[in-house]
């Protein structure tokens, strides 16, 4: 899951810049797999995640939230 990745290393920290190429090797993904980018614009969308150039993202506030929410409801 790409908020999981982007949560975690960003250590659940909003505004902490993480790069694509490092989310793409934390959910197995090859090289620059498109869909990363297209997942991480769909969280921008929802207000959960921030690029900061071309290939750096973070997450935001409500993105570590939802992270933590869902890892409290996985955890149950």
């Amino acid at each position: 899951h790409v908020l999981t990745a982007l949560s975690e290393l960003a250590a659940e920290t909003p505004g902490t810049p993480v790069a694509v190429s490092a989310i793409d090797e934390r959910i197995g993904r090859g090289r620059a797999d498109m869909r990363t980018p297209l997942n991480l614009t769909s969280l921008a969308a929802d207000g959960l995640a921030e690029q900061l150039d071309a290939t750096t993202w973070t997450p935001t506030a409500a993105g570590v939230d939802r992270h933590r929410e869902d890892e409290d409801y996985a955890n149950r």
